[in-house]
């Protein structure tokens, strides 16, 4: 329930989701699993190269460290 709920505010909310890697982690991980679906349904918080980036500061899906 936790994670349908967790999806439902990401989706109705995303100007909330614009996390840091550490932010994102904790986010994404209901229960102590990391569930790569709520990872994907956060918006792009920008682009590098073409990129979706992912978080705001950390490592990210873009290659990047930002």
């Amino acid at each position: 329930m936790i994670r349908k709920e967790r999806l439902k505010d990401i989706l109705d909310h995303p100007e909330k989701h614009k996390h840091t890697y550490d932010e994102l982690v904790e986010c994404c991980m209901p229960e102590n699993i990391l569930d790569f679906k709520l990872i994907d349904a956060h918006p792009a918080v920008g682009y590098n190269g073409g990129s979706k980036c992912d978080v705001t500061e950390g490592p990210c899906s873009c290659g990047a460290w930002h």
